[in-house]
């Protein structure tokens, strides 16, 4: 609202003498920044009854605020001689049977409809939580050199050889750490992995090699604390940055074998990528990070 322009003096002099009566406003109050989550002492050891939670790796979105339906609940069973068994479970929204059958329907009957006909309402789906997960055993976890990440997990009891999991080796932690640079390819060729994310990092590793990338070969990256859950508390654990032509990683530093604690998947666009593997589904589908530890209990 604009006041007239004869009334503009006496107002001006109504807030100053409004201002002079009340004197200085009075300051804020200093408040303290938030206490930073505190360091977490004794690691995350690789032993039997470990539990880890992972989540989407979705960028500005907090652990706590993911559906629970995009969380994955791991639990370490065995780790022995080279070997590693580890058990995952997690939901999945499915439709229901009848719910497709009736769309089915209702689908063949608007096709075959006469023309001019009346379209009738169409059906909505009608959703089911459904629980799903396996148990996975890595023979070659000693000594093998290849990731496998966690979106290509199979359902059901599969073992899958040449691979270490979610973990790198301590000669790669090393590598990466004072040489800069390790080997560390991705699992894909297992026949047992989940489709259709395989079939997917399968087609852009093939892409990669034919351009500028470097499959297996992570380059170091600044280290930073990362920051989960352990134990029911918020901590930060030191980790070191690494990335390859496919993702960005987070690699627990100062354990062998090393966590990697997240993947944020990042592939160059180019116009074959994009058809054959766009980021977008691999980014849904592969990415991930680690966002609760519960490790196990000492045993008296």
């Amino acid at each position: 609202m604009r006041f007239p322009r004869r009334a503009a003096p006496a107002l001006l002099a109504a807030v100053v003498a409004v201002v002079a009566s009340c004197g200085k406003p009075p300051a804020r109050e200093a408040t303290a920044p938030p206490a930073a989550p505190a360091a977490l002492e004794g690691g995350i050891p690789l032993a039997p009854g470990l539990l880890l939670t992972l989540v989407p790796n979705l960028p500005g979105v907090d652990g706590e605020d993911v559906p629970d339906l995009a969380r994955r609940e791991v639990e370490i069973l065995e780790v022995e001689k080279g070997r590693l068994r580890l058990s995952w479970t997690g939901q999945v929204r499915v439709e229901k049977p009848e719910s497709a059958r009736r769309r089915e329907d209702w689908a063949r009957a608007r096709a075959n409809a006469p023309r001019g006909a009346m379209p009738e309402p169409a059906i909505q789906a009608v959703y089911e939580t459904r629980e799903v997960g396996g148990t996975l055993s890595f023979p070659d976890f000693g000594t093998a050199t290849e990731l496998l990440l966690p979106g290509l997990w199979p359902e059901g009891n599969a073992t899958i050889p040449g691979s270490t999991a979610l973990w790198i080796s301590g000669n790669a932690r090393a590598e990466l750490k004072g040489g800069g640079s390790a080997s560390v390819p991705l699992a894909a060729s297992a026949p047992a992995l989940r489709e259709p994310g395989a079939t997917l990092l399968r087609r852009a590793i093939d892409l990669s090699v034919g351009g500028s990338g470097r499959p297996g070969v992570w380059s170091a990256l600044p280290p930073a604390a990362f920051a989960l859950r352990v134990d029911g508390a918020d901590v930060r654990v030191p980790a070191l940055g690494a990335r390859d032509w496919f993702a960005a990683y987070a690699v627990l530093d100062g354990s062998s074998p090393a966590l990697v604690l997240a993947a944020l998947p990042q592939p160059a666009s180019s116009p074959p990528a994009d058809v054959f593997a766009p980021a977008h589904a691999m980014r849904s589908l592969l990415g991930y990070r680690v966002s609760e530890v519960v490790r196990p209990k000492e045993k008296k």
